[in-house]
């Protein structure tokens, strides 16, 4: 007795018998063509040489028809077969550059009579040929379906590889053979039942296929709403078989819909089945008749599911909410009885601690009722425990070091006063932050050592963020000897920061002369940079300062000390 699946997968290939023996036109993109040209021939050369080309290879087609009957049922007839099949592809290319041969030998006025009449001829024989392998390959696929259907599972399996091999072989014939229309429509030929022909068949191929993926899929949702199928190893093959099947079907009515656009068919619905039916979004929700049919249909779906479930989502939502407010109604109950709990401890206990236990309390209870409460909804609770875990393990492990650390890091989480990234100053050392966790901070220094500080020290004392805004201001001093021009001193500052590319222009730049020292004049230069150009600022101004200065001749003075030496008579040294 034939299963759902079984009996589905009958019904999908017959459809494809039927639509296979519609062997009258298709249509298709043409094949690829060369457009080179060989401008240097005549045409009659070029025609004689194209006429030349296609005899041979249908004499080299002929030849290797003959090799594979001698060799049918045997590994080399599969093997020619593959030949065959690539050399008909280029000998019905020759045939197009023929066409376009004569197309344009045509427009120019040349004599296209027997070139045009060998190109018809090849056309229609092709056409014949192709025909026949439709007939033979409809005839292939009921085998298949009697195949598909027995109850030798190995044989059954290896029937449906082959129709999954046909399916494609199926389509690329269609194209073939429409390419071959549209090249006997530009040779003039009636080609008007053949197009009437294939927009009836069309119609007749999409609407079966459209009925193969809509059984499909509903085999696929059966099949996966089986208790325990998630498990199962024969539901999960036949899962994946029937994946496979919907996947070339819809692959199919994708060539449907398109050969249906070029004829100028509406394929709205057809791909609006394939999205719905694959699950999949693809270009064609970008058109959008598609995308506004797929809204109303998945609107028109859930208003369905509303009606149908709605009663029991209604409460099951009111049970979430009743759970919810218990809980909130425990967790200040728990808040209060903890707080009077450490009121009357005699434990010596901070502030920050008193009210990290509190919160903890009231944030612990209320995520156990929101487990709770979401589990009456019907979801999935496990990935939510086990995140409960981990963070159970993180906070306990945090409490192993001391609580100040603990409390210092949730301190700085919350505030802020520095991000991963930014350079700053606290808890005695300089540097970048790496990383932070609640019991210690990663400070790299700027000879890229690694420091864990921990949170009691950075957020006991000053934290100095050096790079917490986008710009700073970089402090120079520059000293000039006391005989120097103090104008032409301050003139030259000005010029070498005005002339920085990294010195911003607002907040202005100060340079003033600051202070008289005990051996120089000096003068202060504070420009303004981004923070990121800090230190390209600072080193390159005073290079640039000290280059100058020994170009202007301004002298930039150094701390010197007189020494005076007194030497002693030695005749009066000697008489005392």
């Amino acid at each position: 007795m034939q299963s759902a699946a079984q009996s589905g997968r009958l019904r999908l290939v017959s459809s494809f018998v039927l639509m296979l023996s519609l062997t009258g036109s298709w249509s298709s993109p043409a094949f690829g063509q060369d457009e080179s040209t060989e401008t240097t021939k005549s045409f009659a050369e070029q025609a004689q040489e194209r006429i030349g080309e296609l005899k041979a290879q249908e004499t080299d087609l002929e030849e290797l028809r003959a090799k594979i009957a001698a060799n049918e049922g045997n590994a080399t007839s599969t093997i020619l077969q593959k030949e065959l099949v690539e050399r008909r592809s280029r000998y019905r290319r020759a045939i197009v550059e023929l066409v376009d041969l004569v197309a344009n030998g045509a427009d120019s006025g040349a004599d296209v009579a027997q070139a045009r009449s060998v190109a018809t001829r090849a056309l229609e024989q092709d056409a014949d040929v192709m025909r026949q392998e439709l007939r033979a390959l409809s005839a292939r696929m009921v085998e298949l379906v009697e195949l598909m259907g027995a109850s030798d599972s190995e044989e059954a399996e290896k029937a449906r590889k082959e129709r999954d091999a046909a399916l494609p072989v199926s389509n690329r014939l269609l194209k073939e053979l429409d390419a071959n229309i549209d090249a006997r429509e530009r040779l003039g030929l009636d080609v008007k039942a053949d197009i009437a022909s294939l927009i009836e068949g069309l119609k007749t191929r999409s609407a079966m296929v459209a009925g193969g993926l809509q059984n499909t899929k509903d085999e696929i949702d059966e099949i996966a709403k089986r208790p325990g199928a998630d498990q199962d190893a024969q539901a999960q093959n036949e899962l994946a078989q029937l994946k496979e099947e919907r996947d070339l079907l819809a692959e199919t009515q994708r060539l449907n819909a398109d050969l249906m656009d070029e004829r100028g068919l509406d394929t709205t619905e057809l791909r609006q089945g394939i999205i719905i039916a694959t699950g999949k979004i693809s270009d064609d929700i970008l058109n959008g008749a598609v995308a506004t049919g797929l809204i109303q249909q998945w609107a028109a779906d859930a208003a369905d599911w509303l009606r149908s479930n709605g009663a029991g989502l209604f409460f099951r939502v009111l049970i979430f909410l009743l759970i919810l407010l218990a809980f909130w109604i425990l967790a200040r109950i728990g808040r209060g009885l903890v707080r009077r709990a450490l009121d009357r401890s005699k434990l010596n206990i901070s502030s920050l601690a008193r009210e990290f236990f509190i919160k903890m309390t009231v944030r612990l209870i209320l995520l156990l009722g929101f487990i709770i409460a979401i589990a009456q909804l019907g979801i999935e609770v496990a990935p939510l425990l086990a995140g409960l875990g981990i963070a159970g393990f993180v906070i306990g492990f945090a409490l192993q070091d001391t609580l100040s650390n603990f409390a210092s890091g949730m301190m700085i989480l919350i505030y802020r006063p520095f991000d991963v990234g930014d350079v700053i100053e606290a808890g005695g050392v300089m540097g970048k932050v790496d990383q932070m966790n609640l019991v210690a901070t990663m400070v790299l220094t700027p000879d890229n050592q690694l420091l864990v500080v921990p949170n009691k020290q950075i957020w006991g004392g000053v934290i100095r963020n050096v790079t917490h805004n986008q710009t700073r201001r970089v402090d120079l001093t520059f000293g000039i000897g006391y005989s120097d021009d103090i104008s032409k001193a301050e003139k030259v500052l000005a010029e070498i920061v005005s002339s920085h590319e990294k010195v911003l222009k607002d907040p202005a730049p100060v340079i003033r002369l600051h202070e008289l020292g005990d051996s120089s004049v000096n003068f202060v230069v504070r420009p303004w940079s981004k923070t990121g150009d800090y230190w390209d600022v600072y080193w390159d101004i005073t290079r640039e300062v000290k280059r100058r200065f020994d170009q202007e001749g301004i002298s930039i003075p150094f701390p010197q000390r007189d020494v005076h030496i007194y030497r002693e008579d030695a005749g009066g040294a000697e008489g005392a």
